[in-house]
């Protein structure tokens, strides 16, 4: 039989026997004297033995170890010898492992969260922002938030739902939009004086959210994902900027200690 023949009892693409051949399943066969490949039987029982194993869901790279496993006539009940269990086991850890997933989408449907940040991340964000607040942001901005949503743990995402929860009854709110205008129309070349002056506006606007916050979070060095996370948060700050968002950072941590004391 030609290839063609093969592929088309087999149900399978020419291009598919090729594969086979190059992942070592199918034996080259012979060539007949036109030079086209020469199938017998036995070529065309192994194809449908591979489609077959595969449809199971054996890896192709496995198939041949299957195979000449149950070539070798393992004695039955050998489950240690037992391809069936051993592919049985590996697919139950996938099914659990899809129905995780789908626990997630549905969560991230029902909530209407953001599919790219983790769930947990996602349900604190939207305490804090709506959606049209989300839909403002800028491309800085947005990566900002993607990059805080894969490095922020449980404590960090704990203290953000604390901070959201603070912000419904606190009048920290409009402080802290008033503090962010005057943050980015602070020019670079800003005076001491006023760089010191917003650095207390702002501490004094976040004072109702001090208890919020986590010492374990901020009186430890920072991690590598943090230090990205803030080396991101300041992309598009000029020299100014920099400084009065690092100075309320010490400032926070001056108050954690503080607390700690």
């Amino acid at each position: 039989m030609r290839s063609n023949e093969v592929a088309r009892i087999a149900g399978v693409t020419v291009r598919t026997l090729r594969h086979y051949h190059a992942l070592g399943l199918l034996p080259e066969p012979p060539r007949s004297a036109n030079g086209y490949r020469d199938y017998a039987p036995a070529d065309l029982a192994r194809v449908l033995r591979i489609k077959r194993l595969a449809s199971l869901g054996f890896p192709l790279a496995c198939v041949g170890e299957v195979m000449a496993q149950m070539d070798a006539d393992e004695p039955e009940g050998d489950t240690a010898a037992d391809p069936l269990a051993e592919l049985d086991r590996e697919l139950e850890q996938e099914i659990a492992r899809l129905e995780g997933q789908r626990r997630v989408i549905a969560s991230l449907r029902a909530e209407r969260l953001r599919p790219d940040l983790p769930v947990p991340f996602g349900q604190a964000l939207r305490l804090l922002a709506s959606d049209e607040d989300l839909a403002g942001l800028t491309e800085e901005e947005q990566a900002t938030l993607v990059i805080a949503g894969h490095a922020y743990g449980a404590g960090e995402v704990a203290e953000l739902r604390r901070v959201a929860e603070a912000l419904e009854d606190s009048l920290a709110v409009s402080a802290i939009a008033a503090f962010k205008d005057r943050l980015k129309s602070l020019a670079a070349d800003a005076p001491e004086e006023e760089r010191a002056e917003l650095t207390a506006e702002a501490l004094e606007a976040l004072a109702p959210l001090i208890p919020c916050f986590s010492r374990d979070n901020w009186l430890r060095p920072p991690t590598e994902s943090e230090l990205l996370l803030e080396e991101a948060s300041r992309v598009g700050m000029n020299a100014a900027q920099r400084d009065v968002t690092a100075r309320i950072e010490r400032g926070i941590e001056n108050l954690m200690a503080e607390h700690a004391e």
